[in-house]
């Protein structure tokens, strides 16, 4: 079973900062100790460890409204990936954010050199229930499209936790 751990809670500080860094882009991160901060000094911002049965399995970031959820960083070990952990990851997410959960995935509509990946990541995200909202976002010099869990957590949500976190983010909408 999937459950989800505080980073404060646990000395597995280095184990997220690892996978973090190994799993996204560098233009794509914000500062490991900047993340740690805002988590720190606003209840609604979490950095979690995603577990399974006790053992670290993947991190998560995001910003809790509740019943609804922005998600900033998600990642599964590449150690452990493949064994369906993703998906057990976002139907838990789906079960503990009952009004719906929003996250960016790179644009599969743009050039890069990276191309393959990112239509995998965009075609798990979708076989796994997340909806594209027809909108991408431009922010750290890359394109993501804005996917939902539900049309219950859409841009207005992401705007919202997009100004806790203090970020700059612009939504475009676009033809698929």
């Amino acid at each position: 079973m999937i459950t989800f751990r505080n980073l404060s809670d646990n000395n597995d500080s280095s184990y997220w900062s690892d996978l973090y860094s190994d799993s996204f882009p560098s233009n794509q991160r914000i500062d490991f100790n900047d993340l740690t901060n805002i988590a720190n000094s606003n209840d609604s911002v979490q950095m979690l460890l995603i577990k399974l049965n006790y053992k670290n399995v993947g991190i998560i970031y995001l910003v809790d409204f509740d019943d609804k959820a922005f998600i900033l960083y998600l990642a599964i070990d590449a150690n452990m990936r493949g064994n369906g952990l993703g998906k057990l990851t976002i139907n838990a997410l789906k079960s503990m954010f009952k009004d719906g959960f929003i996250l960016e995935s790179e644009s599969i509509l743009v050039d890069s050199a990276n191309h393959k990946q990112r239509n995998d990541r965009y075609r798990f995200y979708t076989n796994n229930g997340m909806i594209d909202t027809d909108l991408t976002i431009k922010d750290s010099d890359d394109e993501f499209h804005l996917l939902t869990s539900n049309k219950y957590a859409g841009v207005e949500l992401y705007k919202k936790a997009n100004q806790i976190l203090g970020l700059d983010v612009d939504v475009i909408k676009y033809n698929k």
